[in-house]
Formats: structure tokens, sequence, C-alpha cells
């Protein structure tokens, strides 16, 4: 069974990798004209440009990943790299939740081989029903531990 990205979350996680910008363009519109050193601004407008970037290569790079599942493995591919799983090589198996008032609850999948080969992927980015089949599956395939992080806001 393949597994990908929905839209929602793509979209949802584009408007969180722009809002720095967003913000910095705001500021910079009422505060323009009252602002005696206007670098100071070009400078944090940078800045914010420069995260807002980070975030939108962050959130590319988790958007093309594709989860891969059968009996006999589990994959991930994206377009940097494919990591494989045999189910038996498995030794741990976790699943982190960190309650996120603006995204929802974040869950982080990570996997862990014999030869300490990790294999990470974001279920949260699934639509809900076919995470929760990747977590049955997972959970039957393996001794899945969950972990509950902090919220982060």
């Amino acid at each position: 069974m393949e597994f990908k990205p929905c839209a929602k979350s793509f979209f949802s996680s584009l408007l969180w990798a722009f809002s720095p910008v967003i913000v910095a363009g705001i500021v910079t519109y009422f505060m323009y004209e009252s602002v005696a050193w206007k670098w100071l601004l070009w400078l944090v407008n940078g800045l914010m440009a420069l995260s807002s970037l980070f975030l939108f290569m962050q959130s590319i790079h988790v958007h093309l990943q594709t989860l891969y599942l059968d009996d006999y493995c589990i994959r991930t591919s994206s377009p940097v790299c494919t990591i494989e799983m045999r189910w038996q090589d498995i030794i741990n198996a976790l699943l982190r939740e960190r309650v996120n008032v603006i995204s929802g609850t974040d869950h982080l999948l990570i996997l862990q081989s014999y030869d300490g080969h990790l294999l990470l992927f974001n279920t949260s980015t699934l639509d809900p029903e076919n995470e929760e089949i990747v977590l049955r599956k997972v959970k039957e395939k393996t001794d899945l531990k969950i972990k509950r992080d902090s919220p982060s806001i």
C-alpha cells in the first residue's frame, strides 16, 4: 500500500512557512514611514524571508515523501533517498506525539533497525483514515511505543 501526504496538510504547512514573511510585510507597510533606521527594518525583513525559505524547504521535503507498506517491509521514498526496512529487522518503534495548537497533534514515526538505520515519517501529514491504517499496521508488526512530548505552543 502506498501513502502520500494530503493536500490539506501541505497547504496549512505552507501557510505556516510563509507566516514570517507575511508578518514582515505587514509591519513594513504600517511602520516604514515612522522608522528612522530603515536599514534595520530591511535587515529584519531579510531575516524573516530567510526563515520563511527554511520553513518552506522543510515543508516541501516532508510532503514529497511517500510511505509504502506491505507484509514484508516498510519503505519511505523521497527525491533525496529511499529507506527500506524489513519488519523482522526493526528493533525499536516509537511514535512521538506533540500537541500543537496551530496544526493539531504532530505524529513522527521513528523505526530503528539492527544495523542502526533510522526510518522517519511524519504520519500527521496523511489523511486521518490513512494515518490510522499505517499506525495499525505498524502496531501489528512491531512493538510500537508512544511518547507524548510537551506541547510546542
